[in-house]
């Protein structure tokens, strides 16, 4: 019986040998089935390990990296900014809210990092932000992702921000910013 750490450590010279091969035959399984053996080892180890690391399906559970808690409440907002050198503002409407940002939709292109003043309609409070993502949809409109500077939980006058859901360094910076 051959030794097994022999047959696992080089499967190709193992299988030449069974297959009674000599000479470059031979030499062009070892090499051969030692690449393919241990390719296929590789790709199954890193293929596992992905699968274990993005769980998938119904039962995967969602991790929540949010730093607020994200509520589908639609507000009105006047936006303010800057698009192609040029000023604009236009009425919008939220898709969802937090006390850290929200997510609009906008007819004018915007880029990320791009400053913007929103003004709540219900309130008449205005608030600056920053674009954080933007996405094109098939209709010709944007997508708006934003973010405030600081935590602003009271511009949309509603409950966005549980006391016990704010992260803790947010909370600290934002402590540390306006001392």
């Amino acid at each position: 019986m051959p030794e097994i750490a022999g047959v696992l450590l080089r499967p190709g010279p193992y299988i030449a040998n069974k297959l009674g091969l000599a000479g470059a035959g031979s030499i062009l399984l070892s090499v051969l089935g030692d690449g393919i053996v241990f390719g296929v080892a590789a790709f199954a180890l890193l293929r596992l390990r992905s699968v274990r690391r993005k769980p998938r399906g119904s039962l995967a559970l969602h991790i929540e990296r949010r730093r607020a808690l994200r509520l589908p409440l639609k507000r009105t907002v006047f936006v303010y900014g800057w698009s192609s050198g040029e000023p604009f503002s236009e009425n919008a409407e939220t898709l969802n809210v937090s006390a850290t940002g929200g997510l609009i939709e906008l007819s004018a292109k915007v880029i990320p990092a791009q400053k913007l003043i929103l003004i709540n309609a219900d309130s008449n409070e205005e608030m600056a932000c920053r674009v954080a993502r933007s996405v094109c949809t098939p209709e010709g409109k944007n997508i708006i992702g934003f973010e405030f500077p600081q935590i602003a939980s009271q511009f949309w006058q509603a409950q966005t921000q549980p006391p016990d859901q704010v992260a803790p360094d947010l909370a600290r910076a934002s402590v540390q910013a306006s001392s």
